[in-house]
């Protein structure tokens, strides 16, 4: 069975996008956009390893009103979330990207 991929955002320190980006991407994670803030793709063991992030299984429903609409999707558990100490001068944070609820 094939890995879950994450999705998150990287928010760079200032002036430092480019870097951060290069050095995720060395790291193994895949960089989807750069902006204001990097968007991030990885498997999520590569998350826990980097960054000591765990996930759980979690359901949500996107549209309250619609019994149809719930999602299965990995919550990041951040608790114990850090940046790696050679990532430092790079990363501000990581934001991880959950699905949207409509209303």
């Amino acid at each position: 069975m094939a890995e879950v991929t994450i999705s998150a955002e990287v928010e760079p320190h200032r002036m430092k996008t480019q870097a951060s980006a290069w050095v995720l991407q060395q790291l193994g994670f895949r960089i989807l956009h750069i902006g204001q803030t990097i968007s991030v793709q990885g498997p999520q063991s590569l998350w826990h390893s980097t960054f000591g992030v765990s996930f759980e299984v979690r359901t949500k429903q996107t549209m309250p009103e619609v019994e149809a609409s719930k999602v299965t999707y990995p919550k990041a558990l951040t608790e114990r979330m850090r940046i790696p100490e050679d990532l430092r001068e790079l990363v501000a944070s990581v934001s991880f990207v959950e699905p949207p609820e409509l209303f």
